[in-house]
């Protein structure tokens, strides 16, 4: 799992990474996948918890189906 605030706040990437500066990544392809950034709300694929999400729920509807009365 990658840890987005890591990425972001990567010191060799960026310049100052603590420093508020929302135009660091003026110029830098946003639209597809990249390792140097990563879009909040950029699908699935990029949501670190989905897979974590299913499991949870095929485990809830596993104990609710085979559980109930």
């Amino acid at each position: 799992m990658v840890c987005p605030p890591a990425v972001h706040l990567n010191p060799v990437k960026y310049e100052d990474p603590l420093q508020f500066n929302p135009w660091r990544w003026e110029g830098i392809e946003l639209n597809g996948a990249s390792r140097n950034f990563m879009a909040f709300g950029g699908g699935m694929r990029f949501c670190i918890g989905a897979d974590f999400a299913k499991v949870q729920m095929a485990v809830f509807l596993h104990c609710f189906v085979t559980t109930y009365k």
